[in-house]
């Protein structure tokens, strides 16, 4: 009996130890006041988007700060593969989130334009608590769909973070990791360009090389 008991309590222990890890790591996905050794002398900065001016016309592109005009999303890098995936917000814990954490809405305030209007938790399917991750910050025209298919969009070069936050298997919580000590300064978003404009500018070419001959 008494061994049947302590079967029992190895059990529920195990269970309420699984019920407290988190099942992916965590990211706290913002860009304003972030703290960077190499930056400003470790004052807190902002890193902010920015549109050139070039996309203010294109595709008829709305102003950045309108509201969801344009999306902004953490896509995390397998290191097999080297596909990046969008992060999602954050699950209960035990269910992975499914909806795609992202950032659409921007501070208009003078001196914080192009920063989010505030921070939320997006988690790196597969990655645990504590472990690194390499990921894009990413931002496109939410009105042209996706990332892949947008033509007014922008991108950061590879980040790394040594420590995802969350709950390691057997170890102290602690909360998402910030985007501190990485180096960033923020991206533009801008048109690219159309394959029409590109054919006349290579027509243009063209048309130079035989004048020279």
């Amino acid at each position: 009996m008494k061994k049947i008991l302590l079967t029992l309590a190895a059990v529920a222990m195990a269970g309420s130890a699984f019920a407290q890890t988190t099942l992916n790591g965590t990211i706290s996905f913002h860009n304003r006041q972030l703290i960077d050794d190499s930056i400003n002398g470790g004052v807190a900065h902002n890193a902010p988007i920015t549109l050139n001016q070039g996309a203010q016309t294109a595709s008829g592109a709305p102003s950045l700060f309108a509201n969801n005009a344009f999306s902004v999303g953490i896509f995390w890098k397998n290191p097999t593969t080297g596909a990046y995936t969008l992060a999602n917000l954050q699950g209960d814990g035990t269910t992975p989130g499914t909806t795609p954490g992202l950032q659409t809405s921007f501070r208009t305030v003078s001196g914080s334009e192009g920063t989010f209007s505030g921070a939320i938790t997006v988690e790196i399917a597969g990655h645990a608590a504590g472990t690194p991750i390499t990921f894009q910050m990413r931002g496109w025209l939410t009105s042209q769909g996706s990332f892949d298919n947008a033509t007014v969009r922008g991108s950061t070069a590879d980040m790394t973070i040594g420590s995802l936050g969350g709950t390691p298997s057997g170890g102290a919580p602690s909360g998402p990791a910030p985007l501190n000590q990485l180096g960033f300064t923020g991206f533009q978003i801008t048109p690219e360009p159309s394959t029409y404009a590109l054919g006349i500018a290579g027509l243009g070419a063209l048309a130079m090389i035989r004048r020279r001959k």
